[in-house]
């Protein structure tokens, strides 16, 4: 129950994540958690804590974070999301601020979330897109990662694609989607499930990419699944590709 006073707040925050030592707070370098919490305190002048659906890793975007929060303020909504992004840096934004029922909170209510990872596939680099996609030179056979992607549908234990610091209490997650879809020089992988562990989709992205050049073929999928074993994947993909693009509530 929320206490006489307080208003619980949703927010929906796009940033690029290239200067930021990901989401969450940390002692060593600036994060997009931090610069929202500073913003808050100047703007209401109370400390506030801010909660994220979920970590983003150092140099990952979002176009679609969520976060809430909780605060005594009396501004109306739309001057509070305007008065932070009057003082939020260019590369944080704000796109919506809703206030919400007590009961939601960012991380605890999402049901799922969709990462996109973006491949420019081309013998010549962008110089436009380098800090939003991943330049491959070689030609990737899409037909060959769709194939081996279709087998990361289902509920698995993810191991073999978690980071070998990552610490869950169960590396078992249901994965509901994986689209491949080619636009053009790029190629655009799309992930959606109800939980993502470190890393997780930057190692499956590695993985399909050796797929895709043929150094691995796409029915060794399910072995590497089933080996729950980080040193049977493919490497771990650059984080300046990956945007978590939604959360589902």
């Amino acid at each position: 129950m929320q206490a006489a006073g307080w208003r619980n707040f949703k927010l929906v925050v796009a940033y690029e994540g290239t200067a930021y030592h990901g989401w969450q707070v940390q002692p060593n370098g600036i994060t997009v958690q931090e610069v929202i919490q500073g913003a808050l305190q100047r703007l209401t002048g109370a400390a506030t804590v801010v909660h994220g659906s979920g970590r983003t890793d150092a140099g990952v975007h979002a176009r679609g974070q969520v976060a809430s929060f909780r605060s005594r303020t009396g501004m109306p909504t739309a001057e509070l999301a305007r008065g932070l992004n009057a003082l939020l840096p260019a590369d944080v934004r704000v796109r919506s601020l809703a206030e919400v029922e007590p009961g939601f909170h960012a991380r605890k209510s999402a049901r799922s979330k969709t990462y996109l990872y973006c491949i420019h596939n081309h013998p010549v680099a962008d110089p436009f897109s380098r800090r939003f996609c991943w330049h491959l030179r070689r030609p990737l056979d899409a037909a060959a990662i769709i194939q081996a992607a279709g087998c990361l549908v289902g509920t698995h234990d993810f191991s073999s694609f978690k980071a070998a610091d990552g610490e869950t209490r169960s590396s078992v997650r249901t994965m509901f989607n994986v689209r491949c879809r080619r636009r053009g020089a790029y190629l655009l992988l799309l992930f959606k499930a109800d939980g993502f562990l470190k890393n997780m989709v930057r190692v499956m992205v590695g993985t399909l990419v050796e797929i895709g050049a043929g150094r691995r073929p796409p029915a060794e999928m399910p072995a590497i699944i089933a080996a729950v074993d980080r040193r049977a994947a493919g490497r771990t993909a650059p984080p300046h590709g990956l945007f978590l693009r939604t959360v589902h509530y």
